[in-house]
Parts: C-alpha cells; structure tokens; sequence
C-alpha cells in the first residue's frame, strides 16, 4: 500500500529511505537509537499538509472522535477535506530491539488494529480498542521512525534527518490518496 519492504544487506552506494532503513541499523557499543516522539512528528505533518494545499483553518489537533456511543478516539491531527473529516495518530512507544516486522502494517491494504490508552483523574488506566482502526485514519507509530547515532561521533547511516524524510514520505504517499 504505502511501501515496498526490502531486507536487503546494505551497500555504500546505497541511499537509505523507507523501503531500505532498517537494513542500516547498527549494533554495538555506542550506538545510540532513538525515535521521532510526538513533537517532532506533528510540524512534520503540518509541513507535509501545507505542502499538499490543506488549508490551516481546516486543521486541528487533539480532536476527539466519536466512534460510537461509547467509543471514543484521540486524533493527533485532523484536518477536512470537502464533506469528509480525515486525520493521524501518531502513536507513542517504541520497541527495542528494531524489528522490521513493526512497518509491515504500512504494506498490507487492510486496516490496523489501534489500542489508545487514556487515564482518569484517578491514573486508572483504561484501553479503548479501535479494530481496524477508521478508514479516514493514518496511523504512524513512533516505534518505526527511528535513528541513530555514534558517541564517538561517527555518522550513523539512519540519522534524524532521514528519519524526518522518511516519515514525510509516509505522510505524503497517505495524503496523495487522498488527492480527488
């Protein structure tokens, strides 16, 4: 659907994006991996939004959506498109070690499964399931935009800024579907 999964060993010539990243993951001491949280992934999305002509006024985040009567769900960002309301969750977390496995989501045309945690006043927590996850719905997880890098500061093949790229990829190939 969205990428073309490639597990190829990694070459020198080689540039690294979303079909080949994590065939550049590096092991060993001070190797550092981190991951795009929340605040780095929301001005991206904007950014990719504004790219695509998604007027300002029609955007917002943080929305609560009514799935059902009972249903609740927290949209990161939403923005509406002529009689349609559309939107992204980037959902928080990540895995250690990196497993390819955790993008497969992004290739398969059937919807995922979303589990949103909330909590009361009182740290009760509580799941609320969303299976599959809304049609109208993008859902980005911040397990699969990673990166890394070296104390001794030696370039890592999968920096921050690629890792930017390549979650603007994800975003731009979600909202060129959307193009009428």
């Amino acid at each position: 659907m969205f990428r073309h999964i490639s597990f190829a060993k990694n070459s020198t010539t080689t540039q690294v994006d979303a079909t080949n990243y994590y065939s550049f993951e590096k092991t060993g001491a001070g190797i550092i991996t981190n991951w795009l949280r929340e605040s780095d992934a929301v001005p991206i999305i904007i950014d990719e939004h504004l790219k695509k002509g998604i007027t300002y006024y029609t955007r917002s985040m943080g929305n609560i959506r009514r799935i059902t009567e009972s249903k609740r769900l927290v949209v990161t960002i939403s923005f509406e498109k002529p009689e349609k309301k559309y939107g992204f969750i980037y959902e928080p977390g990540h895995n250690t070690p990196l497993n390819p496995k955790d993008i497969i989501f992004l290739t398969i045309p059937k919807k995922p499964d979303y589990i949103q945690i909330a909590k009361d006043i009182q740290c009760n927590t509580y799941y609320e399931e969303n299976n599959p996850i809304l049609d109208n719905i993008f859902l980005a997880k911040e397990t699969c935009y990673w990166f890394q890098y070296d104390i001794t500061g030696t370039r890592c093949s999968v920096s921050k800024n690629i890792t930017e790229n390549i979650l603007r990829q994800d975003i731009d190939n979600y909202l060129t579907i959307l193009q009428p």
